[in-house]
């Protein structure tokens, strides 16, 4: 019996893939704009990030309660994150080269936006995709959103060098508009009502969790923890060497288009092979892969070895994430805990943020140390926590 996504679920997805457009230009070309407006600044980009995901964090335990208690409000908070996202886009618009002196109010506005969408984004996933067809959905949202990586870093990289940046904001802006549009095909009574009677408490989720869910539930956090160190840090490290390396924003869109190729073909082999059994030898392909690629650059960082990592990034890093994304929507179910749903969905987010925070504050020292050796120490001691990263999500596969 094949896997078919109910109209909440696509309109889900129509959603996310608009949302990776304004990703791909709110972070990856912002951080480019950033770099070029500021003088090559990577503390102020690190502050930038900081800010951001300590408000992520911070709200989704603020949320946390209006979350559960009103299951049906969870959509109003998810497009109020796109409302706020737009309004970061128009404040582009307004401000052009003045971002750099004003990054702190930008890093709020996204990091508003960011909780507000995901807090609600989260966990509408795991209500309306079942757990039937959430590899597939996984996988083909994935797919899709890197053929978006593909054709869009190029056109943006050639629109903004023959226009400007703060001109395509505009265009980014009616895409946040579309979003907002499309979300009202996400219908209310996927939402699960069950467990809402019940006092949102962190503390009572872990002690109503048995000994052995604690312990799966340690490893899912300690994987959310690596999770935001990873992904994170590493994605804006590649983009901080690739500018400084290539200095244009052309070239950046064109590397990030012949990445994404790479990760679409990656994704589709894994969608089409991947069994639960084979999840050691696949954890392990990554990891190895991923170490390999980095000791290129620890060794010189120049054009080729650049290519070379941003090859084995781009065809582990992916796989590796959408095996966590599996695996974190499965787990309320295969547990049992869907009345705790909010609470489970909080502590990920938290654990997550805390990596990423972690992430950035080694990368303010680098900054500070101004030295190109440490600059490819923190890449090293990121991309061995792959290894160990992909270790514990083998525990939780078996």
């Amino acid at each position: 019996m094949k896997s078919k996504f109910n109209e909440s679920s696509k309109a889900l997805m129509i959603c996310d893939l608009a949302n990776s457009i304004v990703r791909l230009f709110g972070e990856t070309f912002l951080v480019a704009y950033f770099l070029e407006i500021s003088n090559e600044n990577i503390i102020q980009i690190s502050i930038y990030y900081i800010i951001i995901y300590t408000l992520l964090g911070t709200q989704n335990l603020i949320l946390g309660r209006l979350m559960k208690s009103k299951p049906y409000k969870r959509i109003t908070v998810y497009r109020v994150g796109i409302i706020v996202k737009s309004v970061f886009i128009l404040l582009i618009v307004l401000f052009k080269e003045q971002i750099s002196n004003y990054y702190v109010i930008f890093a709020i506005f996204y990091g508003i936006a960011e909780a507000l969408y995901w807090s609600a984004h989260d966990v509408m996933n795991i209500d309306v995709v079942d757990n039937f067809s959430r590899k597939k959905y996984m996988v083909v949202s994935r797919i899709a959103g890197k053929v978006i990586d593909i054709i869009i870093p190029i056109v943006l990289g050639i629109s903004i060098n023959l226009s400007s940046f703060v001109n395509m904001a505009i265009y980014i802006f009616a895409i946040t508009l579309i979003q907002i549009i499309v979300s009202f095909r996400i219908e209310l009574d996927k939402f699960t009502t069950k467990g809402c009677d019940e006092k949102y408490s962190l503390r009572n989720y872990i002690k109503k969790l048995s000994q052995e869910q604690k312990i799966k539930f340690g490893k899912m956090c300690k994987i959310a923890f690596l999770y935001g160190v990873i992904m994170d840090i590493i994605r804006v490290l590649v983009i901080v060497i690739t500018i400084m390396t290539f200095k244009t924003s052309l070239n950046l869109g064109i590397l990030t288009t012949i990445f994404s190729i790479c990760q679409v073909v990656s994704l589709y082999i894994f969608n089409k092979l991947y069994q639960e059994k084979y999840a050691k030898g696949v954890l392990s392909l990554c990891s190895i892969l991923a170490v390999l690629g980095v000791l290129g650059l620890i060794f010189n960082i120049d054009k080729t070895t650049l290519i070379l990592y941003n090859f084995t990034y781009s065809i582990t890093i992916c796989v590796l994430e959408v095996m966590f994304k599996i695996k974190s929507g499965k787990f309320v179910k295969e547990e049992n805990i869907e009345e705790w749903i909010i609470e489970y969905h909080t502590f990920i987010e938290l654990f997550m943020d805390i990596g990423r925070i972690t992430g950035f504050l080694f990368m303010i020292i680098i900054g500070l140390l101004n030295n190109v050796i440490y600059f490819k120490i923190l890449l090293l001691i990121v991309t061995i926590c792959i290894p160990l990263y992909a270790k514990i999500m083998y525990e939780t596969e078996k």
